[in-house]
């Protein structure tokens, strides 16, 4: 009698266990499916309303999430002398979205993948989140992502 109910108490134990793990499980799941939003944003105010502004379309795009972080970006040239890469630019991916981001500072005689740049020209890297990458995949915008033409960067001059 006492073997068994240890037995029923070792059931419930572990019927608890899985009961707990499998609710854990789903919601990290249902967490993982929901939009990543940070980084995106309208590009409304965010660049400088009081300059001209410059857009730019991607000469190459990267997108090989399952490499890890940073694998997912577009290289773009702009000139070295008239963009500031200390302010805001916005990344922009037609189909999904605006992402704000900083400027990043490269030497002027940057090549970069085999590509180089036009004279008066940096090749600068804008990266994609990994996390927003595999999100816009379960979407379907996969083939988007990898086209060049859908990739943009404006920035203020």
């Amino acid at each position: 009698m006492k073997q068994r109910l240890r037995l029923n108490l070792r059931k419930r134990q572990l019927f608890f266990t899985i009961v707990v793990l499998a609710t854990v499980g789903i919601r990290q799941l249902a967490h993982g499916l929901e939009e990543p939003l940070d980084g995106r944003c309208s590009g409304l105010g965010y660049l400088a309303s009081n300059r001209s502004t410059t857009t730019v379309q991607a000469l190459k795009v990267v997108v090989k999430p399952w490499l890890g972080r940073h694998q997912v970006y577009g290289v773009f040239p702009l000139p070295f002398e008239t963009c500031n890469r200390s302010e805001p630019v916005l990344l922009t991916i037609i189909g999904a979205g605006n992402y704000c981001q900083r400027g990043k500072y490269t030497q002027p005689t940057h090549h970069f993948e085999e590509l180089q740049p036009p004279p008066g020209y940096t090749l600068v890297r804008y990266p994609l989140r990994t996390r927003t990458t595999l999100w816009l995949t379960t979407k379907g915008l996969l083939d988007q992502l990898k086209q060049p033409r859908n990739w943009t960067v404006t920035y203020n001059n």
